[in-house]
């Protein structure tokens, strides 16, 4: 499991004549990412929302980034790496499109208004990481991968971290994970406002993650043949403790399963005055491959409570089997808590060049015990949920190419339908 890119700013101050650096790598990424849905229905009980493809308007949107990072080893066990990213509209906001995909909010959760036009430029990692037997210590600006605080790759921006974080493989087929998170960029979950979506905030600007950081360990552990075996625990201060259990096994050499099942415990009263209350997560999933085909089916259940199991950082996206892969049916929905979820899939490479992939899936939301959830991305309560997803992955020449198209419904708790959404997300991507 990647757990990381880790950084530390003095290490940019080392010079070449206190140390022999070497294996210096540099590489980068310059991506196009655009957006244009259409939608019918309202999005709230006053405002009606229909748009139509391609308008110039806030359905229609665009961004170009281009980061440049290299890792260098320093000393005998001790690495380093930095890595910088630029953000740009190219003036598309005046021809082509009418919004950004993010940094539309600042790292207190505030609309920034038309400053989410500006150019921006941020350090993404910067960090030192040193190995001594089978321990590894990492510390600084990174990159994460666990199941409820991870960087999200799916929007032009990726959210990080600054952290210290460590690992040991001393336990034979185990991975012992401890790590302090203090800061991160992201905004949308722990912020007083608002911001899902839009994965970091502006500038990249580092806040304090949560009210004070948090700690997390876990233990990795791969003893049974084809089976992984994780277990997570969490503590946000004064927002919650958490824990994630995790098996995924692959048997007969082509049918894959997995469980999942976590709990969150709130410290104290969020907000909306509210009364605090645990919620439990559960899910499945089980896959098979078929004649060149991957067909695979997940079901989740959240059930009431305070908070939901999207991503901490941003609540948006969520590693629960139901979410995984998809536009709409994210943390925002399938994680929230009194729903229930399911979905189906399939991916294949037989066209030559070309990955496809096709999921449908279905949730309902209850009322939450009559209680609107503080912190937990309940769009609406009472609603039932459908949608397409469709992607095709190819390349042009160096050029890594995304397309996405969704279709994606609510409908009240009377059959009435409230919000049709279409979506089509082209992403191209050129790597060096």
């Amino acid at each position: 499991m990647r757990l990381g890119k880790l950084s530390l700013v003095a290490v940019m101050a080392l010079g070449t004549s206190a140390f022999a650096i070497d294996n210096v790598k540099v590489n980068g990424e310059a991506k196009v990412w655009y957006q244009t849905f259409e939608t019918e229905g309202t999005a709230t009980a006053a405002t009606t929302n229909g748009k139509d493809f391609f308008d110039y308007d806030t359905n229609s949107m665009a961004n170009v980034k281009l980061s440049i990072g290299a890792t260098a080893d320093l000393l005998q066990n001790l690495s380093a790496g930095v890595k910088a990213s630029a953000l740009t509209t190219l003036g598309l906001e005046n021809n082509l499109v009418g919004d950004v995909s993010t940094t539309k909010f600042d790292a207190q959760g505030n609309n920034v208004g038309t400053a989410k036009l500006d150019d921006q430029s941020w350090v993404e990692e910067l960090y030192l990481a040193y190995t001594m037997g089978k321990t590894t210590a990492k510390v600084g600006r990174q990159a994460l991968s666990t199941p409820l605080a991870f960087t999200e790759n799916w929007n032009i921006t990726e959210n990080t971290f600054e952290a210290a974080v460590l690992l040991n493989n001393d336990l034979p087929d185990t991975t012992l994970v401890g790590a302090w998170v203090g800061k991160h960029n992201g905004v949308g979950l722990l912020k007083p406002t608002t911001g899902r979506g839009t994965t970091i905030a502006y500038n990249g600007e580092f806040s304090t993650f949560g009210s004070d950081g948090a700690y997390a360990v876990a233990a990795i552990n791969k003893s049974i043949p084809n089976t992984t075996v994780q277990a997570w625990y969490y503590n946000v201060g004064q927002i919650a403790d958490a824990y994630w259990l995790q098996a995924d096994a692959k048997v007969l050499g082509m049918v894959n399963l997995g469980v999942q099942y976590a709990g969150m415990n709130p410290d104290s009263a969020l907000g909306g005055g509210t009364s605090d209350r645990s919620t439990e997560m559960f899910a499945l999933k089980a896959a098979v491959d078929v004649a060149g085909v991957n067909v695979y089916g997940a079901y989740s259940s959240v059930n009431d409570g305070t908070l939901g199991f999207s991503n901490v950082a941003t609540g948006d996206k969520t590693m629960m089997y139901t979410g995984l892969g998809s536009v709409y049916f994210d943390g925002e929905i399938v994680a929230a808590p009194d729903t229930d979820a399911w979905k189906i899939g399939a991916s294949t490479k037989m066209v030559p060049g070309v990955t496809l992939s096709a999921s449908y899936a279905e949730a309902e939301t209850g009322n939450n015990g009559a209680a609107a959830a503080a912190v937990a991305g309940l769009s609406l309560q009472d609603n039932d949920y459908s949608a397409w997803d469709v992607v095709a992955s190819t390349k042009a020449g160096p050029v890594d190419l995304t397309a996405i198209y969704t279709e994606f419904d609510r409908e009240n708790s009377v059959g009435v339908k409230t919000l049709d959404n279409a979506l089509f997300r082209l992403i191209a991507s050129l790597k060096f």
